[in-house]
């Protein structure tokens, strides 16, 4: 049994090592790239650790502005949006979350499953409809109408999964509180949402992500080059004839290094509501 044991540890550490390399490695390559010179990515043998470190594509980054390239100016638009779907993302799949996990109404059932289903389509069928709806409201080349399309497309996921974080709340706190003399919204703002941070933490986090890293909705909804995103603008330097290599992994280092860091600091209230909600207690 002990010799089972030993093995069966081998083999799992084995198989970690082996999906963390996975998992890492393209990381490892963008920052591996971001630091090469241009000479040197278009060899015939890529090596995994730069032979000369440079910063070019960092400071061109930076520094580069034109009519058409501010990394600055698209950084500003990028934390903007991501800000806002975050708080309007949370305020909507807090408030419906509880609605559909505390009360008991007559269509609650259609409004769950209806919002699993809007989870489940692909986002490139959402894609028309908004188009269509956000023409006729005139947001199109707006971030207004951007932060809707990207919430439209949050909420779903944030509300399902706040609705598991409630559902593991025992309804007996509510009871308590009311007989206490607590109001339904002191009730959920003194008592319910406290008890729920980490499942907060983790909805606040995909939302930012999504207002973050989204391409897709970003290249339908802006048309100015000032109300582009980081990840349009980055799109921007991969031509048909050329693909400035240096510049768009030193971006997508600036890109991924706010989300690093945001997981860093909200990692305790992050996996431990990833967990959390999944098992009603």
């Amino acid at each position: 049994m002990t010799k089972m044991s030993l093995g069966a540890r081998m083999i799992t550490v084995v198989l970690v090592t082996l999906i963390c390399i996975f998992a890492l490695f393209p990381f490892w390559w963008m920052v591996s790239t971001s630091f090469k010179p241009a000479s040197e990515i278009y060899t015939y043998t890529p090596s995994f650790v730069p032979g000369e470190l440079t910063l070019d594509g960092y400071k061109s980054l930076f520094t580069m502005k034109t009519n058409t390239v501010d990394f600055v100016r698209w950084t500003k638009n990028s934390a903007i949006c991501a800000l806002s779907t975050s708080i309007f993302g949370l305020i909507i799949a807090c408030t419906g979350g509880y609605a559909i996990s505390r009360f008991r109404f007559r269509g609650r059932a259609v409004i769950g499953y209806s919002i699993l289903v809007a989870e489940v389509l692909p986002a490139a069928l959402l894609i028309l409809p908004l188009f269509m709806i956000l023409s006729k409201l005139e947001l199109i080349n707006s971030f207004v109408g951007l932060i809707v399309m990207y919430v439209t497309f949050a909420v779903p996921f944030c509300t399902w999964m706040m609705k598991g974080f409630f559902d593991a709340v025992p309804l007996s706190l509510d009871e308590a509180a009311l007989i206490d003399g607590a109001s339904e919204f002191d009730v959920f703002f003194r008592v319910i949402l406290p008890l729920t941070l980490p499942g907060i933490a983790v909805t606040a986090f995909f939302s930012f992500i999504i207002g973050w890293n989204e391409y897709m909705f970003a290249s339908i909804c802006m048309r100015d080059y000032s109300k582009w995103t980081f990840p349009m603008g980055l799109a921007s330097f991969q031509g048909q004839y050329k693909t400035d290599w240096t510049i768009i992994m030193a971006g997508s280092v600036a890109v991924t290094v706010p989300i690093v860091a945001i997981f860093l600091a909200l990692q305790k209230f992050l996996v431990g509501g990833m967990t959390a909600g999944a098992v009603k207690q």
